[in-house]
């Protein structure tokens, strides 16, 4: 096996270990469930969190919703935190919504999902211009509800993709120390078990997911893959449809790590002030 073919595998197991922390944001209309975003679940100092964009939750606070079984959904509850958007939310570049989840939900949640540990977040990660970013979320179009069989298909979206030049930071008005930038040409989303360039999906309800890193690694069948949560994704600029724009992960554990006193690593590349 040639060492790009051994690393896209590896990249795939831990794109497939990320899918397991990350969650479908779902809505009630009349009645039944509706796609609406995507979110990971991540754990700091034993503290338990679900991430998400703040354009998930906007007038949805009591109204969000996951799966936790095919006929099962579980409203979360807990302390949520969300940055205030500078005039439109369509105008924030930062768009980040930190939900501590309560002991009830914890409990309901169960191993329904598992949480992202904290030396797998990517705090002051340096950017590799290279194709070892992956996405996963549920976009809207990939997911549909069976009213006969009272349930919903949510299928994931795995993407994989590399930073954008500093140049699109200026294009888009986004700040490199905040945000990381990915390109995503839906129109050339390569499938790399096959080698073919398919249709990608329009990204909404992708919002919210998880950018992961993947370093190059030596591991056996079965071993842990590691990876690094170094995003949430937020939002796919009018401006240029060829990007999508993310949040950095030390601006969300930066607002954990002040807001709620915990033991986690402080950023070296933002700062955020409470």
């Amino acid at each position: 096996m040639e060492i790009l073919d051994y690393y896209r595998e590896i990249q795939l197991e831990a794109a497939k270990d990320a899918y397991k922390s990350t969650c479908h944001y779902l809505v009630i209309k009349d009645g039944n469930p509706h796609p609406h975003g995507s979110g990971v679940f991540i754990e700091i100092d034993g503290s338990k969190f679900l991430i998400t964009a703040a354009h998930v939750v906007d007038d949805k606070e009591d109204e969000i919703y996951v799966g936790i079984d095919t006929h099962e959904l579980l409203k979360l509850g807990g302390d949520l935190t969300k940055n205030i958007a500078p005039g439109h939310r369509d105008e924030d570049k930062i768009d980040i919504s930190i939900l501590k989840l309560n002991q009830e939900t914890i409990d309901k949640i169960g191993d329904k999902y598992q949480f992202i540990n904290q030396s797998e977040l990517g705090i002051n990660h340096e950017q590799k211009l290279l194709p070892m970013y992956t996405s996963v979320g549920f976009p809207a179009s990939k997911s549909k509800y069976n009213s006969y069989k009272d349930e919903i298909k949510s299928k994931p979206f795995i993407y994989t993709t590399m930073p954008a030049e500093q140049s699109v930071y200026d294009e888009l008005k986004c700040e490199s120390f905040s945000n990381i930038i990915v390109h995503y040409d839906k129109d050339k989303v390569k499938d790399y078990s096959t080698g073919q360039f398919l249709t990608g999906p329009d990204p909404f309800g992708i919002s919210g997911s998880g950018l992961w890193f993947t370093p190059p690694q030596a591991k056996a069948i079965g071993e842990h893959i590691d990876k690094k949560l170094v995003a949430i994704m937020t939002e796919w600029p009018k401006e240029n449809r060829k990007y999508w724009i993310g949040t950095r992960i030390d601006v969300i554990t930066e607002v954990i790590r002040q807001k709620y006193n915990l033991t986690i690593e402080k950023s070296k590349v933002v700062k955020v002030n409470l």
